[in-house]
């Protein structure tokens, strides 16, 4: 195997120009937790409404004797109703993130 090859002097970057890391804060690591809870739950809103429209309506299929009809149609519909639910809070949580965000100053045009 060979080695890699050597990096131009030219396109290497002097020690100081590289930007310094600074470890997130107890309060900014919170906060990305807490963006990252609401980021989960609102991925599954889509899951929640499929899952408990499709069970009421397996439940109303079983009492009426109707095959699987009412199963389908409140699936779908829960389905529907998950991803509207879904685009909603997905467009609050972004609009919250460009406000709060200091590379953006406040300005969600940026």
């Amino acid at each position: 195997m060979n080695p890699p090859p050597e990096i131009p002097d030219e396109l290497r970057m002097d020690e100081e120009s590289y930007p310094e890391y600074k470890a997130p804060s107890e309060s900014e690591q919170r906060a990305n937790r807490t963006r990252q809870a609401k980021a989960w739950s609102i991925a599954l809103d889509p899951v929640y409404g499929l899952i408990g429209m499709g069970v009421i309506g397996f439940m109303i299929d079983a009492a009426a004797g109707t095959g699987k009809t009412w199963t389908i149609t409140l699936s779908i519909l829960g389905l529907v109703g998950g991803f509207y639910l879904f685009i909603k809070e997905a467009m609050k949580l972004n609009s919250e993130q460009t406000r709060s965000s200091d590379r953006t100053d406040g300005d969600p045009g940026t």
